[in-house]
Formats: structure tokens, sequence, C-alpha cells
């Protein structure tokens, strides 16, 4: 697909901090790599079949797993930075807020209609 296959779709980004993170994506990824038997996990068990999953959802136009899967992603991406040693915190309080109001939205539209994804750093891309 191309990027005309899905003309529906949207991405906002949500600027919430411009600041200097804390621990550099390359350092946190390298240190996430020795420490975190979460980010083992992942590699071996998670990321094929979501890949597969998340392609699948995409071609068929389906938001609503396409979103779930997405924030599951993004979930997991924070999860290893917390498994980490020393954990890496890249959201903040911002962040969470944003994740909590598109839950609600969700709830209110009953269904997955909006989704988030954060990389390493506090700022959403919905």
């Amino acid at each position: 697909a191309d990027e005309n296959y899905w003309p529906e779709i949207r991405a906002v980004i949500l600027v919430v901090s411009d600041k200097e993170k804390d621990t550099s994506s390359t350092f946190g990824m390298e240190t996430s790599r020795k420490t975190s038997p979460l980010l083992a996990y992942r590699a071996t068990h998670v990321v094929q079949p979501r890949l597969e999953e998340i392609e699948k959802a995409y071609l068929a136009k389906d938001f609503e797993t396409f979103g779930r899967i997405t924030m599951q992603d993004s979930n997991q991406f924070h999860a290893v930075c917390l498994d980490t040693f020393p954990p890496i915190f890249y959201m903040n309080d911002t962040s969470r807020i944003i994740m909590s109001l598109v839950r609600k939205l969700n709830e209110l539209l009953g269904g997955i209609k909006v989704a988030y994804t954060f990389d390493a750093g506090p700022n959403a891309v919905i």
C-alpha cells in the first residue's frame, strides 16, 4: 500500500516538551539491550507476530485493531524502559495525561477511534 491507501487516517504530533532528554536514544537502547529481559522476550516473541497483525489491520483499514496494537507497542516499549537498569523515564506527566484522555475519548466513542504512540521522549503522536 502507498501513502494514499488510507486517506481517512490522520496523525497529530503533540509536542509537550522540547527539552533535551536525560537519556539519549542510543545510550538507552544499549542499556536496555544489556539489562532488560523484557526486551529480549519482546524481540523473540512479540515483534514479528505484532508486525504481521498490524500490517493485516492496516491493509483491512481496521482502525480498532491498528490503534490497539499501536498503543500496546508504545506501552511495551516504555515498559522495557522501566525494566532497564537503571530505569529510563522518557514520558512525563503530560504524556500520561494524554494516554488517559485517549482512553477516555475511546470509551465515550464506544471503541478505538483515536490512538497514541510515544517514541523515546514525552511527545505523542495521536
